[in-house]
């Protein structure tokens, strides 16, 4: 019954997480926001969905089913953004520079692990692709001493989002073990959880 309400708690804040952030980007609402955040966290998503497929193949069990379609639909939800945002935020030069560092941080990572294969490897580019793009949103809205590109209900969903995702990765792990690809959500989310905390704290002190 836990791992169900966290599947459906989960589903139904992506959407509200989605759909102010879509109605304030279509409005001209996006001062603050930042394109290489979207950008980045397409592969962020598409990285959670490998590892969540991953560790489903090791233990083919309800919790680790409901990660793959969490990360699926984040993937088409962040998408949706993206599309829409694409001629509406401003591409920046910091936008360029987090995206290269964020690449250059990948390469030494994959070449680490000697390629993709390695759940570990593919956990620590989830955090350069969650949390370096979150960190370089918090000081987008500290520069332009502004939130108003992210909705106060889109902030709150980020939280009820990622905290009941943390709670399925430790209950999965707790249960059925902790193999690598569930370490590699860990690390993914974990990274995710604290510098949202950053961003929440940067929205408070530019809304006041």
């Amino acid at each position: 019954m836990t791992e169900k309400l966290l599947f459906w708690l989960q589903v139904i804040m992506a959407w509200v997480y989605t759909a102010p952030q879509v109605i304030f980007i279509v409005s001209g609402k996006t001062a603050g926001l930042t394109l290489a955040v979207y950008v980045v966290f397409l592969a962020y998503m598409a990285l959670g969905l490998t590892l969540s497929i991953s560790s489903y193949k090791i233990k083919r069990e309800k919790a680790r089913k409901h990660l793959i379609i969490i990360f699926l639909q984040w993937l088409i939800l962040v998408g949706a953004i993206l599309a829409v945002g694409l001629n509406k935020i401003i591409w920046r030069p910091g936008d360029t520079v987090i995206c290269v560092a964020i690449l250059i941080l990948s390469v030494f990572t994959i070449a680490h692990f000697r390629g993709f294969k390695d759940p570990i490897g593919r956990g620590l580019l989830a955090v350069w692709c969650k949390a370096i793009p979150q960190l370089w949103l918090a000081y987008t809205m500290l520069n332009a001493k502004s939130s108003a590109g992210v909705p106060i209900i889109t902030l709150l969903a980020g939280h009820i989002t990622s905290i009941p995702r943390l709670i399925e990765i430790f209950i999965s792990g707790s249960k059925h073990g902790w193999d690598r690809p569930t370490k590699g959500l860990l690390l993914g989310e974990s990274a995710n959880i604290l510098t949202w905390v950053a961003v929440t704290i940067v929205w408070i002190f530019t809304a006041s």
